[in-house]
């Protein structure tokens, strides 16, 4: 049942207006190791600047980072998008050879496993961590607030807010995810539910807000010492200001040599590694006015969000410039020369300046069960790959809707292997900027995830775009 913010705020105890964000920086700095945020989708460096993207995880491309000394980097490994057997595999693989190259090159490093704000991907991730590393003594930190999306949590239960209304998770389009979908909003019931009882509720710590609101960070750090090896902790936070204290204690526990793994979302990587807040990207010095191709918008996330956003958008948008993927077609006998019709379009039109936005048929084409449903989606988005390997005219920027969607137009249509994001264009909107050995070097990239901003914030962003 929603409930209204302003009434949980007036039975909160203030909130602690230390600035722990940089005392943060500085325990993050002492503990002189690297953070490696492994993104089982490409949205999670969302709330981050400067950093690197890494979409290779072998072992030499690891040594480089930690021989480099490397503060944080991600690690994009698109995991959400596949079974959950194959998701494992590359977890398996990448902290192996986040193991060895600790070893080789003698750096210590913190696993955070970055995941939605909206509970969707595969939990049994950070259980592959433990198994593969050397994690016997480690507990597991779960926090996966998202204030840039109003993903908050208080009382245990994770909401969605909007504007003064806080919604129970369960109780929003994202639980009924066809792949991912849960019925608990309470985070302790939430981790039962996805361990299928291996981890009984009864068993999580919780950190209430009112205890980190009202207690010293050195009180906080002290319950988390004395969790034992393999413990499950969450902690409840509503703001900025709530979180980087939580951080804060962590990193003291760190210091102290607890172990500890993160389940988190985007908002908790500034927070921990003490990363100073940075205005939105402005246009200026971000458009190459020398690109006079047109813009190119590509929405494939089918989250309930997506699609009223791109409805606002294509209500305004220049017909001459939107075209439509049929997904059935896609999925036909004849994809190939469907496919190679739309390359064409898309080329026309950017050729003569006019912004293009495709977007795939909204109809949800599902199958018998979660595996086919992600084979199915794999294809529409090896289908929007083909797309983009197809263009011949450079855009003056490229927006991708959705994090399957940003993550495959990236790597597969573009070619990444390392690039750096540069901030965010509105709350929660990364702008990367594509590496040299991309297709269109230092192409403006835009990942827009599926369900993050308001009706119209995908049409604002293109009107911004202009």
């Amino acid at each position: 049942m929603s409930i209204l913010l302003s009434n949980i705020l007036n039975e909160l105890p203030k909130e602690d207006t230390f600035n722990y964000r940089s005392s943060n920086r500085i325990l993050f700095k002492e503990l002189n190791r690297t953070c490696v945020v492994i993104d089982d989708d490409p949205t999670g460096n969302q709330t981050v600047y400067d950093v690197p993207l890494l979409t290779q995880w072998d072992l030499d491309a690891i040594i480089n980072e930690f021989k480099s000394e490397t503060p944080v980097f991600f690690l994009l490994t698109n995991s959400r998008s596949l079974p959950e057997e194959e998701s494992l595999n590359i977890y398996k693989e990448v902290i192996e050879n986040i193991s060895k190259a600790s070893k080789l090159v003698n750096r210590e490093f913190t696993i955070i496993s970055r995941s939605d704000s909206t509970l969707r991907g595969h939990f049994s991730e950070i259980e592959k961590v433990k198994q593969t590393g050397d994690f016997d003594e480690a507990i597991t930190v779960f926090i996966p607030v998202m204030f840039e999306g109003g993903r908050v949590t208080i009382n245990d239960t994770h909401y969605v807010a909007n504007e003064d209304v806080l919604t129970p998770v369960n109780e929003t389009p994202f639980s009924r995810d066809h792949t991912f979908g849960y019925s608990k909003a309470n985070l302790k019931e939430w981790i039962e539910e996805k361990t299928e009882g291996r981890i009984k509720a009864s068993e999580v710590f919780s950190l209430p807000i009112e205890v980190i609101r009202s207690q010293n960070v050195l009180t906080l750090c002290n319950e988390i010492m004395t969790l034992q090896a393999r413990s499950f902790c969450i902690s409840n936070t509503l703001n900025y200001n709530d979180l980087d204290k939580v951080s804060h204690a962590l990193l003291l526990a760190e210091k102290l040599g607890k172990t500890i793994i993160y389940r988190t979302s985007s908002s908790f990587v500034p927070s921990y590694i003490g990363l100073k807040s940075k205005p939105l990207l402005t246009l200026k010095n971000l458009i190459n006015v020398s690109d006079k191709g047109g813009g190119l918008t590509i929405v494939g996330s089918y989250v309930h969000k997506s699609s009223v956003q791109l409805n606002y958008a294509l209500a305004s948008y220049n017909e001459n410039g939107i075209i439509k993927v049929d997904v059935e077609r896609v999925l036909g006998k004849e994809s190939s020369l469907y496919l190679i019709s739309i390359i064409s379009k898309i080329n026309e039109s950017l050729q003569k300046g006019i912004d293009v936005i495709v977007y795939t048929s909204r109809k949800i084409v599902t199958g018998e069960d979660a595996y086919s449903n992600i084979n199915i989606a794999s294809k529409v988005s090896n289908a929007l790959v083909t797309l983009v390997q197809g263009l011949q005219v450079r855009p003056k920027y490229l927006l991708a809707k959705g994090g399957i969607t940003s993550h495959d137009l990236a790597i597969k249509g573009l070619g990444m292997k390392r690039s750096k994001v540069l901030g965010q264009i509105e709350a929660g909107i990364p702008v990367w900027e594509m590496g040299e050995e991309t297709k269109f070097p230092k192409l403006l990239y835009i990942v827009f995830p599926g369900n993050v901003g308001h009706g119209k914030s995908l049409l604002t962003l293109i009107q911004k775009l202009i």
